[in-house]
């Protein structure tokens, strides 16, 4: 009833063949709809507008959001009030009706909820009717666990649903699919259950930048991908990972739908790819083919041997060509390798790497991994750096007074070696150093800089917008067991910002900003730096020296004026499996 095949290039063709989408169901279409998903997120200019474009071709009844269409987040509200400003031209380009969807980067706080409400004439959620059809909006911006689902909007929810049980379709649609981390790993989920008890059809969401589709209990489930919003993987299979720039169709029939998923030229079914491919290409990329590490001891040299692993668990012989991209300052030996692996059977290849320049970007591997779907998946995966930095086991602490002369910070060695994380470059050296004894974690940080005059510090208000001036960040794993991160930053006014980052066992995270550490902390400035020096109790963080000498742990520093970073581990993420390792001796 629901699903339909398409297939066209060209979008000149696209108004005919979606016209007749529902022909092979027996059922005479009754309105159209487009779903337009994510602009932000690290947008991609131009794209946003190009999907309206397309959308206005196809001359849909309206158009409906799943969210996040400004950047949006922090104190600068200004700033938002201009984003909005840019998005509400973009989206008035639409020629058909639209109905907005609040996301995470348009609904942070009160404010901004305030704002979007004010700028774009809709409730974070409301709901209204169209024909036979029931549309119910919803709101999880400021949601991060499902269990959290705000009681005041369930019951609305509820409601709202009794009084229009009668409707032959419902749909409802809200930015993040958090079943992702109820339904799919078998939990209970509240909203499911209420959606099964009132007869809802299908969920749309948005937030993952990519395409992929589900069924539980006879409800759709599907995330559109991005409209415009940044995506890492583009380049690499982008239909078989869903990830391309698109927005989806709606063909509604008296009972029931059609989806279609459209990228820019093109439409795909609605199964083009569907959650269990999602969890399976996660599963080879994590699981079935693995790079060990490449350890890198900070002031060393780096000559190494790494596993390629490959197992099969299809039922034919994985027979291909294991192949490296090695960029300019790495040598792999060798670059390619024959592999050949029966149906159950594990191989390991061994190569030899030696860098003699810049760690980033490092050699990536690329070998093909059948699917179930009949797919071959054209796996991409680097190799792994992971640096080590030496940490001070010290009897002899430091004062914490900004002043980094103590014996304490001569007996380190500091890490001076940090990557660009983008185009722009930090101007100045920095130095980050890590010592501790039984009770403390201690941190420095010196970060020279050749116009100190115009170094950015202007928040003093705690857990405000620190990331967005000069400051030092970390991030901390103290107890491998845990899949607790602790990330702190801060200015050059001693201002913090911190917050505590977990994740569950399918690497979903919950960023707890209510979270906040006690430290001393102590910063100074002179001509040419400015530095920071503070104290991190280690019973706060989980922290355990003897049993745990070696954290997993990245650092970086923010560059206001040249919107730049200088990292550690490239790229930085809140997952510890990018981070790097402090070792204390």
């Amino acid at each position: 009833m629901r699903k339909t095949f398409v297939a066209s290039a060209v979008v000149v063709c696209l108004v005919a063949c979606l016209c007749s989408a529902a022909a092979g169901t027996g059922s005479e279409p009754l309105f159209r709809f487009a779903i337009l998903s994510d602009r932000t997120g690290g947008h991609t200019p131009g794209i946003y507008p190009q999907v309206i474009e397309e959308i206005n071709l196809l001359n849909p009844d309206f158009v409906v959001t799943v969210g996040d269409h400004i950047e949006g987040y922090g104190e600068d509200y200004e700033r938002s009030d201009v984003e909005w400003d840019s998005l509400m031209v973009l989206i008035g380009a639409l020629e058909a009706p639209f109905y907005m969807t609040p996301g995470n980067h348009d609904i942070w706080d009160d404010e901004s909820e305030a704002m979007y409400t004010a700028r774009t004439g809709f409730d974070p959620y409301y709901s209204f009717d169209y024909e036979n059809t029931h549309f119910v909006i919803l709101d999880n911006s400021r949601v991060n666990v499902a269990a959290d689902f705000p009681e005041e909007q369930r019951d609305w929810l509820i409601a709202d649903l009794a009084r229009h049980s009668e409707a032959e379709n419902i749909f409802v649609f809200v930015h993040k699919p958090l079943w992702a981390q109820t339904l799919v790993l078998g939990r209970p989920d509240t909203l499911h259950d209420i959606f099964r008890e009132y007869g809802v059809d299908a969920v749309f969401n948005g937030h993952l930048h990519h395409y992929f589709t589900t069924e539980f209990d006879g409800i759709d489930y599907t995330v559109i991908g991005s409209s415009g919003g940044g995506m890492y993987r583009s380049a690499e299979q982008p239909v078989t990972r869903g990830e391309f720039f698109q927005f989806g169709w709606v063909t509604v029939t008296s009972p029931g739908y059609e989806l279609a998923v459209i990228d820019l030229g093109g439409i795909y079914s609605r199964d083009v790819v569907t959650q269990d491919d999602v969890r399976e290409i996660q599963r080879v990329e994590s699981e079935l083919v693995t790079v060990s590490a490449v350890r890198v001891f900070d002031n060393a040299s780096l000559r190494a041997p790494v596993e390629v692993t490959i197992e099969n668990v299809t039922d034919s012989v994985i027979d291909d060509v294991v192949v490296w991209d090695v960029p300019e300052g790495w040598t792999v030996e060798p670059e390619e390798a024959i592999v050949a692996v029966d149906p159950g059977q594990t191989e390991t290849l061994t190569f030899m790497m030696l860098n003699e320049g810049a760690l980033y970007p490092a050699p990536r591997m690329s070998c093909r991994y059948p699917l179930s779907n009949g797919k071959l998946l054209d796996v991409d995966l680097p190799a792994r750096v992971m640096r080590t930095a030496a940490g001070r086991i010290t009897s002899d602490p430091p004062v914490i007074d900004g002043d980094l002369s103590d014996a304490c910070w001569a007996s380190c060695t500091p890490v001076s070696k940090l990557h660009a994380a983008y185009d722009a470059t930090v101007e100045g050296k920095t130095e980050f150093s890590f010592a501790c004894d039984a009770e403390n974690l201690y941190l420095s940080a010196i970060c020279f800089d050749p116009e100190m005059v115009n170094v950015a510090a202007n928040v003093e208000e705690r857990d405000g917008p620190v990331y967005g001036e000069d400051c030092v960040g970390y991030f901390f794993q103290p107890n491998p067991g845990e899949m607790t991160v602790y990330q702190i930053y801060v200015n050059p006014l001693g201002t913090v910002f911190d917050q505590e980052i977990t994740f569950d066992e399918t690497m979903w995270y919950t960023a707890n900003r209510e979270w906040d550490g006690e430290y001393e902390v102590a910063t100074r400035r002179t001509d040419d730096r400015w530095s920071v020096e503070m104290r991190v109790p280690l019973a706060q963080i989980g922290g355990d020296i003897e049993q745990f000498p070696a954290w997993r742990a990245n650092f970086r520093r923010k560059q206001a004026r040249t919107s730049a970073s200088a990292d550690w581990q490239v790229p930085i993420d809140y997952n510890p499996n990018t981070f790097g390792e402090v070792a204390f001796e």
